[in-house]
């Protein structure tokens, strides 16, 4: 029982670790999307390009924690690193989907 409630207790501990990564991930993605946009990117391809080298060291938290918060749950770890490298994926398409719009749709004059 007490086995039961400490892997309880780990696994909380990960689900927090993984939200507080991804979340300044995330965040860091859209700094970096909005910095873009202001720098007068206009180009899908060069965005793309400079976001393949945006926030590696929060990407890198962000893997880590995603993978040890799934070995954590008995996920092997090569479904772990497919999870987390799929998950990295998407959040880099939300980014791209948030610089499309933002260079489609002009902010309103201040």
């Amino acid at each position: 029982m007490i086995s039961q409630v400490l892997l309880i207790a780990l696994l909380a501990s990960a689900q927090g670790n993984l939200a507080s990564a991804r979340t300044a991930y995330s965040k860091c993605l859209g700094g970096f999307t909005r910095a873009q946009v202001k720098e007068g990117v206009k180009e899908e391809a060069a965005f793309q390009t400079s976001l393949a080298n945006a926030c590696k060291a929060e990407e890198a938290a962000f893997r880590a924690a995603s993978v040890s918060t799934d070995v954590a749950a008995k996920i092997a770890r090569a479904t772990a690193e497919r999870n987390a490298t799929e998950e990295i994926g998407y959040i880099h398409e939300n980014a791209v989907e948030t610089f499309k719009a933002s260079i489609e749709t002009p902010a309103a004059p201040k």
